[in-house]
């Protein structure tokens, strides 16, 4: 049983978006969540780091965001931009 509080304000924020892609979440398959301000295609030009599943949130300058998703495997890794209908 956790003893550990896990509310919203005690939580210690991630450092600033940047060029360098940060590393959230990390399984055993790889990275499963990153953001940055990096092109997703970066991403895709490294293999064997990010998970199948691997979600990527690009920060832009106007404080929005665009998600990506890794379709594609460990190995070669295929980010796709999400969409909501």
């Amino acid at each position: 049983m956790a003893t550990e509080s896990h509310e919203h304000e005690t939580m210690i924020p991630g450092p600033l978006s940047s060029a360098n892609i940060i590393h959230i979440w990390k399984i055993e398959d790889g990275v499963l969540l990153a953001y940055g301000t990096a092109a997703y295609t970066v991403l895709e030009a490294t293999d064997d780091t990010y998970a199948p599943g691997c979600i990527y949130i690009k920060s832009l300058a106007a404080g929005s965001s665009i998600m990506y998703f890794n379709e594609g495997t460990k190995a070669s890794p295929d980010f796709d931009q999400v969409t909501v209908a």
